[in-house]
């Protein structure tokens, strides 16, 4: 069953994506030749207009195919003939809707289950946050100079500690403290990590059942939140893809599709013993962390990404005039050819932690 629901997961993202080209494709007046859900062999199709809508065999994504995408032509629909303006719009589209995704799947939990905040609830006894006198009620807004907004903000700059004092910074009705902490390491479900020492404090949603006794999130709170998980999403992406390049993050933390796999499998097989409901909610949360980490990765400038796309409308910007399609054609297909050698050596990586 979590194999199942993995396709799903995974198809879903991957049409939503091809869906923002699709749409600001047709905004643009460019000519989309077919739009496919799912891959391989053809079930059914139909044509409305220019445009053939195909549903094919394998549920593992889908794709948009505009007319001038990987080749000249003579044709004002084409997607190369397109201002700079119109083809970095449709490029980015689908990232777009990656985040917009995520950011409806989001708001739908927080509406239904709440958010931890990074507010104390109370503190464990004789841990680093109760030694530096912490209370309940204290709202921790900076830590190492990050700015903490939400609670997984707090948990990234933590998972990148090293047991060194930190600096600390958090609001006591209205008034702003700065002390020193050292994080102590623990160890939960066999993987080591750095806390604090203090249980945060849960807000309802506005439509969480049985929340008597808890304050609930507003309207306000409701909308902002899930915006802020999306900033966090990217902000982590970006910054463990800056620490493996710079080698301060090990090539062992990179999961692939076997690991994310691997991760619905044993989020599904903890989570059925508890209740359908909990699964659910699980796999939804899961999907919309997907969702925006695939949209900043689609935007990084490598060859045969979106990104990639934009960098050479960056040179055209630059040169005044655009590179060649044939050119640019073989470096996207380098590039996907050096992305795909990277996925097997990563699933290949995932197979081996498994084992």
């Amino acid at each position: 069953m979590s194999i199942v629901i993995a396709i799903l997961i995974f198809g879903l993202i991957v049409v939503i994506h091809e869906l923002g080209h699709f749409i600001m494709a047709r905004r643009c007046g460019v000519l989309v030749e077919e739009f496919s859900v799912g891959m391989g062999p053809l079930l059914y199709s139909w044509h409305r207009g220019d445009t053939q809508y195909s549903i094919r065999m394998l549920p593992i994504g889908g794709y948009c195919k505009m007319l001038g995408e990987d080749g000249s032509s003579g044709d004002p629909r084409a997607f190369n003939n397109k201002t700079m303006a119109r083809r970095s719009a449709i490029l980015v589209f689908g990232a777009v809707m990656n985040f917009l995704l995520a950011f409806v799947i989001f708001l739908f939990l927080v509406l239904l289950t709440g958010f931890s905040s990074a507010v104390v609830r109370q503190t464990v006894p004789d841990s680093p946050a109760d030694k530096a006198g912490l209370l309940p009620g204290d709202q921790i807004v900076m830590l190492n100079n990050s700015k903490i907004t939400i609670f997984e903000d707090l948990q990234l700059v933590l998972t990148f500690a090293d047991g060194s004092p930190m600096d600390l910074t958090y609001l006591r009705n209205g008034q702003k403290y700065g002390i020193k902490i050292t994080p102590y390491l623990v160890t939960e479900n066999g993987a080591p990590e750095y806390k604090l020492g203090f249980v945060p404090s849960w807000k309802a949603g506005l439509f969480t059942p049985g929340a008597e006794g808890f304050q609930r999130a507003d309207l306000g709170e409701s909308l902002t939140i899930p915006a802020r998980q999306i900033v966090f999403n990217i902000r982590a992406t970006i910054i463990s893809l800056v620490k493996l390049i710079i080698r301060q993050l090990s090539p062992d933390h990179i999961s692939g599709i076997v690991g994310m796999v691997s991760t619905i499998n044993d989020s599904y097989n903890k989570t059925i013993k508890v209740s359908v409901w909990s699964t659910f909610i699980t796999m939804i949360y899961i999907c919309g962390l997907i969702s925006a980490n695939l949209g900043v990765f689609n935007l990084l400038p490598l060859p045969a990404l979106d990104g990639g796309r934009l960098l050479f409308i960056l040179f055209e910007l630059i040169r005044r005039k655009p590179v060649s399609v044939e050119k640019e054609s073989v470096v996207h297909l380098v590039g996907f050819v050096l992305l795909m050698i990277l996925a097997v050596f990563i699933a290949y990586s995932d197979i081996m932690k498994l084992l």
